[in-house]
């Protein structure tokens, strides 16, 4: 009788153990005495044509720009985010340190070296209240804080709960400055559960950018959208994965020419996690 409570049992475990899990709660939460390494990669190209009269666009070139203007960019990020033990069985510190950094075009926003301290509260999204960069004075210092800060919001989920084939939307605030003003737009991201495998869910990402009402005239029009994936670890509860390509348009008349730009961009942005030793 025994021996058959015992195989009866057994069964059970291998059955619970090979059933495939169908649905998550997707919330990124980051764990005490861990490392995370980051890399970033980033591209980008910006074409913008001008058309008008000749006398127009002969005013263009004497200022120097030429028709069209097509600027590439592409940069790399690393960073290791380490933290540490539980202060008070809830939260625990952070430091953030980028290694090393390199851009085509422009200068490196965030030097190599920079550390960045603060805290988890709840293993949610970090409070940094410090910075240690050489070279930059105070002001400097709080707007890089608060870039990163904006950056890890970004990225940010609230316990969506998701089975095979449901999808969930978000929507942010988007603003590009452009010939003096400043152009409004919403981006809504789409996520999309498409597999769960060794405790790895996969997603399909899709952007659309709508424009803000009050600047959809007869002056004025543009369009964008974007393609990606997500792999998400569901032991770990942090993104491993993030690739995502995105193409906008833009389009004005102008008092004495039409503007055009096409925008495409790139991001993929890889996570290993280790124990913080």
């Amino acid at each position: 009788m025994r021996n058959i409570i015992g195989i009866l049992l057994l069964l059970i475990q291998l059955s619970c153990a090979n059933h495939p899990q169908d649905s998550l709660t997707l919330k990124i939460q980051y764990q005490p005495e861990k490392k995370y390494h980051q890399i970033t990669e980033r591209t980008s190209q910006t074409i913008i044509k001008y058309a008008g009269s000749e006398k127009s666009i002969q005013k263009l070139k004497d200022r120097g720009i030429q028709n069209p203007t097509i600027t590439n960019r592409k940069s790399k990020t690393e960073t290791v985010l380490k933290t540490g033990q539980p202060i008070d069985g809830k939260n625990f510190p952070v430091t953030m340190k980028y290694i090393k950094s390199s851009a085509s075009k422009g200068k490196i926003e965030i030097p190599d070296g920079t550390i960045f301290h603060g805290q988890f509260i709840g293993g949610d999204v970090p409070v940094f209240d410090s910075v240690e960069a050489g070279g930059l004075d105070a002001k400097d210092k709080r707007a890089l804080i608060r870039n990163l800060q904006n950056t890890f919001s970004q990225l940010s989920f609230h316990g969506e709960k998701l089975k095979i084939g449901e999808q969930f939307s978000g929507e942010k605030p988007l603003s590009i400055p452009m010939e003096g003003s400043t152009i409004e737009m919403v981006v809504t991201t789409n996520y999309k559960l498409i597999s769960i495998s060794n405790h790895i869910a996969r997603f399909n990402i899709s952007q659309v950018y709508t424009m803000s009402p009050k600047l959809m005239d007869n002056s004025f029009k543009g369009t964008g959208n974007g393609k990606g994936q997500l792999l998400y670890d569901i032991t770990n509860k942090v993104i491993l994965n993030y690739a995502i390509d995105t193409e906008m348009e833009l389009n004005k008349k102008l008092d004495s020419f039409d503007f055009e730009l096409k925008a495409k961009s790139g991001i993929i942005q890889t996570t290993n996690v280790s124990n913080n030793q």
